[in-house]
């Protein structure tokens, strides 16, 4: 796509500033996982969090547990509360998609959206209970954060389900291509 799909422009920012800003929105704290140190991110919030993924080039996985541990380690926060994992990518995410998921999560240990037989890992709500079987499952060479919701008690969102939230389904969308970024952008209304 020509630049790190964080610093891409959308809407008056970039995909990562409006993620970031979303979630400032709706949820407290907010970290932003880079891959590195020497990552050059787009500007970002001040009240966003910015750390360095303790694996970089490890995937998702890791990040997520990386985010955890952090949260665990300089938030006042215990296994019973919760975070919404997402990417960057996902232009259509809402504060209200990011609400109703946490809404689900009850006494399970995550909740797992899953559109056409696939989990989709990277817009989800996981407790921080989850930390210890993400971390063995690390040990163990998984790098999918998809396995997550296999190993604990987790509530997995069928299509069904998330259709009663929204029809399109928009909130789960992401741009991985140059074409859904220029659909993105031209739903945003450049």
């Amino acid at each position: 796509m020509g630049q790190p799909k964080e610093s891409l422009p959308f809407a008056g920012n970039t995909l990562l500033g409006r993620t970031s800003e979303l979630l400032l929105d709706c949820t407290w704290p907010v970290v932003v996982i880079g891959r590195g140190r020497d990552q050059q991110l787009p500007p970002l919030p001040l009240e966003a969090t910015v750390i360095a993924d303790e694996r970089p080039d490890a995937g998702p996985l890791a990040a997520i547990a990386t985010g955890m541990r952090h949260l665990r380690a300089n938030r006042d926060l215990g296994d019973q509360d919760a975070v919404f994992v997402t990417g960057c990518d996902a232009p259509y995410l809402t504060a209200g998609a990011v609400a109703w998921l946490a809404g689900q999560l009850g006494a399970h240990q995550a909740v797992v959206p899953r559109v056409d037989n696939v989990l989709q890992p990277l817009c989800a709500i996981y407790r921080l209970n989850c930390l210890p079987t993400i971390e063995d499952l690390l040990r163990s060479g998984v790098d999918t954060p998809r396995t997550i919701a296999e190993k604990t008690r987790s509530l997995v969102l069928d299509e069904a389900a998330l259709r009663g939230f929204d029809p399109e389904l928009r909130f789960l969308l992401s741009v991985n291509t140059p074409d859904e970024y220029e659909q993105a952008q031209r739903r945003a209304g450049r």
